[in-house]
């Protein structure tokens, strides 16, 4: 009797591992198309919606600067220098009695992080012009490769234009004797038009005028153009709040040349 042959069919059964690779590939495509498009959307919207930081100087210039006062509280005069600023102008004295109480250690801590300084002293129209001279020679001792001093008048008050020209130049001519250097003139652009052009002739000018892209008044022989304030509400890294952000006409060899000479 033969034997009879059992048949066993096998069942075959698909490559689990590789259908799942193939599942995977074309969802791990698709994540990465996903991304893709985000990113170009977020990008898309920054460009089109988000207000993004101006440059807090003015195009055409690149010698930057700051002035300070006790209302910048403490300043990190090493994190300023970092920020492109090139010099400052600290406030020292007011009146006939004010002294700004951070004035040493903003001059020392500028003079220490390789700032080129200069020293100014805010003027009050109804006080006599020799003694805020004579205040200001007091606590300011200025030295070869300092900018010099500098006369901040913003106030007319109730004199005459003629007398305040005249005081003014009181002060100008005592201080100028007292270190042997022009006093750089510091006011506004209006209050220049209106009180001082034409009669400081010989004197670097340093204007304030804010929310314009050019200081309307161009630097000549007569006209000592070198510093313009252009904003009061900057931000550098280091100063805490807002402060007064200035550009030089010119570059930092004519900033040098501007700055106290060497007594021959």
């Amino acid at each position: 009797m033969a034997a009879t042959k059992t048949i066993v069919k096998r069942t075959v059964r698909p490559n689990s591992k590789k259908k799942k690779k193939d599942t995977e590939m074309p969802e791990k495509f698709w994540i990465g198309i996903g991304i893709l498009a985000g990113i170009v959307l977020l990008v898309l919207y920054i460009e089109l919606f988000v207000d993004k930081p101006k440059s807090v100087w003015p195009e055409g210039h690149n010698v930057y600067g700051v002035d300070v006062s006790h209302f910048q509280k403490k300043v990190d005069w090493i994190k300023v220098r970092e920020n492109q600023v090139s010099f400052a102008f600290i406030k020292a004295t007011e009146g006939v009695t004010l002294h700004d109480k951070n004035y040493e250690q903003n001059w020392e801590g500028a003079g220490a992080a390789g700032i080129i300084r200069g020293a100014y002293h805010f003027y009050l129209p109804y006080l006599k012009p020799e003694q805020q001279a004579s205040h200001f020679i007091s606590k300011v001792k200025l030295l070869p490769g300092d900018l010099p001093p500098v006369l901040d008048v913003e106030v007319k008050g109730k004199k005459s234009t003629e007398q305040l020209r005249k005081d003014l130049k009181i002060w100008l001519d005592k201080v100028e004797n007292a270190y042997g250097t022009k006093p750089i003139i510091y006011t506004s652009y209006k209050f220049y038009t209106d009180y001082l052009a034409g009669h400081f002739n010989g004197y670097h000018l340093w204007i304030a005028h804010y929310k314009i892209p050019k200081l309307n008044l161009e630097k000549n022989q007569y006209t000592k153009l070198a510093f313009w304030q252009h904003t009061d509400n900057g931000a550098v890294e280091g100063i805490e709040g807002r402060v007064d952000c200035n550009v030089f006409y010119g570059t930092m060899r004519d900033l040098r040349s501007v700055c106290i000479k060497e007594e021959e």
